[in-house]
């Protein structure tokens, strides 16, 4: 018994002293300490992506209506964040978003639940005119029954088209989204369709970001009501690096 005392309390001085020679994690430690050097690293990179994800949603914030998921903000920052760690300029807690591979944007749906991808199934292109002040998405021949699938059974549709000059260092990104009238899915013309999609303030560093969406309609007693945002779609379409345009 008295060995088993005596072996508790060398446990208990032990463990007094352990705690003793613990520092204590505080924000002060974290933000000096060169131990903490990878998690401030890692903080700051974070930083500049939700930084950049903020900045592109609210770029997008007209097109996006009625047609973003609500976990979109989180998505879009994991993939700022994949931009980011393809920076192969800078060095690992110094990577930027601005000089990442901002292609792996192209192809991302702002609305989970419908990918554009499957929805408008028809050819298009995108172009740049030579005085980059404006961006064209092009159909060559747009035939809504033919181009279009939705399950929602919607008897319309509206094409929105989107261009911003991306601007991350001073935080602007003025924008001018430019809307097709709503079309009747089942009579619509076969017909050549084009969006001039405006490109404002570019300069020759920043990249240029091109999103397309549709949306859907009802035709209900001979006025349309749009369907659940569900059903609708954007996707970033095009992206033009900067000094590559």
């Amino acid at each position: 018994m008295k060995d088993t005392a005596l072996s508790d309390r060398s446990f208990l001085k032990h463990t007094r002293m352990a705690k003793k020679k613990t520092a204590t994690v505080n924000r002060r430690r974290v933000l000096t300490d060169p131990l903490f050097e990878l998690t401030r690293q890692n903080n700051a990179e974070f930083a500049r992506a939700c930084k950049a994800n903020r900045l592109l949603r609210r770029a997008f914030a007209l097109a996006m209506l009625n047609k973003a998921d609500r976990y979109v903000s989180g998505r879009l920052t994991r993939t700022m964040f994949r931009i980011l760690q393809s920076d192969s300029v800078n060095d690992r807690g110094e990577r930027r978003v601005t000089t990442g591979v901002l292609g792996i944007l192209e192809g991302f749906n702002f609305n989970r639940d419908t990918s554009l991808q499957n929805v408008l199934r028809g050819p298009y292109s995108v172009a740049i005119n030579h005085d980059i002040t404006q961006a064209t998405i092009s159909f060559p021949s747009f035939m809504a029954k033919a181009m279009i699938e939705t399950t929602c059974g919607a008897h319309a549709c509206k094409l929105t088209g989107i261009a911003i000059s991306l601007n991350l260092e001073e935080e602007t990104c003025p924008v001018d989204p430019v809307q097709t009238d709503i079309m009747d899915i089942i009579q619509h013309p076969r017909e050549a369709l084009q969006l001039h999609l405006p490109v404002i303030e570019h300069k020759s560093a920043h990249a240029i970001i091109i999103a397309l969406g549709i949306e859907f309609f009802h035709e209900i007693r001979g006025r349309y009501q749009p369907v659940e945002k569900k059903h609708n779609a954007l996707a970033v379409v095009k992206v033009f690096p900067g000094n590559e345009v």
